[in-house]
């Protein structure tokens, strides 16, 4: 096995840091591996395993640098960002991972949560606009009226989910749009909060 390099290590432990402190969150692998030019994201994952090793950084539960714990006052939870509400399930991969957020559980509570980017105008009436970014408690149930992250036919869609006599009703909040009526569906998660990006 390739033995790492001293040097690069410190590299990576170094812009991690700084990455943290001026964006007040972690890098992802792939702004590692691009802003060290480093080969891939394997090569990226090894020296972090080792940095982890060393208690120079702390990683998640799921794999990804975890944010420094001064960036809130009080109890926090790691949420990762996992890209848009597209076509396929969230993939919680860690080479799938845009960013991670240190999220106070004050605000967001503390059940195991992941993030995604929206886009398109299907919720505008409720104040999901696109770009904005979605906060999702993942779960497979919901309650009438709860917005949900719901795959149908193998596509990911947030809508407004309603029960109703044999079947569901994914409701867009958008008056030029129609609902969306199916046997069933499966159900990723259930928003918590969705953050204004201006």
């Amino acid at each position: 096995m390739r033995v790492l390099s001293e040097e690069t290590k410190n590299q990576i432990a170094e812009y991690n840091l700084e990455y943290q402190r001026k964006n007040g969150l972690s890098p992802s692998f792939r702004n590692i591996m691009h802003a060290l030019n480093l080969g891939s994201l394997a090569t990226v994952q090894r020296y972090i395993k080792q940095l982890e090793a060393e208690g120079r950084i702390e990683r998640t539960n799921i794999g990804n640098i975890a944010p420094m714990p001064k960036l809130w006052g009080g109890e926090t939870v790691t949420v990762p960002l996992v890209g848009k509400i597209a076509c396929g399930k969230p993939c919680l991969e860690v080479e799938n991972i845009e960013e991670s957020f240190s999220l106070p559980c004050s605000i967001f509570g503390s059940s195991e949560m992941f993030m995604l980017r929206a886009f398109g105008d299907s919720m505008v009436d409720a104040g999901i606009d696109q770009g904005d970014l979605l906060v999702i408690r993942k779960q497979e149930n919901a309650n009438d009226g709860d917005i949900v992250v719901a795959l149908v036919n193998g596509e990911n869609t947030l809508k407004r989910f309603y029960r109703e006599r044999g079947g569901i009703r994914l409701h867009p909040e958008n008056k030029a749009m129609k609902d969306i009526v199916v046997k069933s569906c499966e159900i990723q998660g259930v928003l918590v909060s969705c953050i204004k990006l201006y």
